[in-house]
């Protein structure tokens, strides 16, 4: 099989969410799994597309694949099981050290015409008995990694590709406010659009003075959504950020 190419956003490529639940998975293999893209698509023609697991570490690894419909209600991220209408294949792989491992993913549904469909890929590291023995012998603290990654399918006539013209009517439809929620300033970002919005180099303006609230990716507000995120601002006047592949999207409080 051809070796895909890695492009220099591969240093950034781990830098997903990452989530820790039970205690299992060696500390030293947290940072051995390279997971490329970070933002796969399902496109209306297409049936299926790639993502690629790499595991850099010096033992196996053993990874379960599962796609799961993602929603945000209220300002709240929800995970639900979509009856496999998408899903990874194969579930389960084991890779050796070194090595590479293609993962599918396959539409089996298709969504409705003008419409995407947001998932969330969740790839679990499974022990495996070397580091679960090393672990009893006292040789590292053991927890499990889970890998979250964003995953967006198109029903027909709408197209991710053209999410780059700045009057494309596909794109999202922002508006945003600051609330209070159990005592705390939130920044809240309502979609009324078809398409997510991915926000990264976000910041407040008020009176002359520019507040950041993120360099990098702050998060994403899904078609038809709201979000929130905690602030240290208790006004402001306007919104600056990235949505997707626009950049300086400025934008006055609703």
């Amino acid at each position: 099989m051809k070796k895909p190419k890695k492009h220099t956003t591969d240093c950034y490529q781990l830098l997903i969410s990452l989530f820790f639940s039970a205690i299992t998975i060696s500390a030293s293999a947290a940072n051995n799994v390279l997971i490329w893209p970070i933002d796969p698509i399902i496109p209306a023609a297409q049936k299926s597309s790639t993502l690629w697991v790499e595991n850099k570490g010096e033992q196996a690894a053993i990874m379960q694949i599962r796609v799961l419909g993602w929603q945000q209600l209220a300002g709240k991220e929800g995970y639900v099981d979509q009856q496999n209408s998408t899903i990874a294949s194969p579930p389960i792989v084991r890779i050796e050290a070194g090595k590479r491992q293609l993962i599918r993913l396959i539409k089996q549904i298709e969504p409705p015409a003008g419409q995407e469909q947001a998932y969330r890929i969740l790839i679990d590291e499974i022990p495996t008995p070397t580091l679960s023995a090393k672990a009893q012998e006292g040789l590292g603290v053991n927890f499990q990694m889970r890998y979250s990654i964003p995953l967006f399918v198109y029903g027909d006539g709408l197209a991710y590709d053209n999410l780059a013209a700045e009057k494309n009517s596909q794109q999202p439809k922002l508006s945003w406010q600051l609330v209070d929620q159990q005592g705390r300033k939130m920044l809240e970002v309502t979609n009324r659009g078809a398409i997510h919005a991915r926000l990264s180099d976000v910041s407040l303006q008020q009176g002359g003075l520019n507040k950041k609230v993120s360099d990098g990716l702050l998060g994403y507000v899904l078609a038809h959504s709201i979000q929130r995120w905690p602030v240290s601002v208790n006004s402001a006047t306007s919104l600056t950020m990235q949505v997707n592949n626009q950049k300086n999207v400025k934008l006055g409080m609703k």
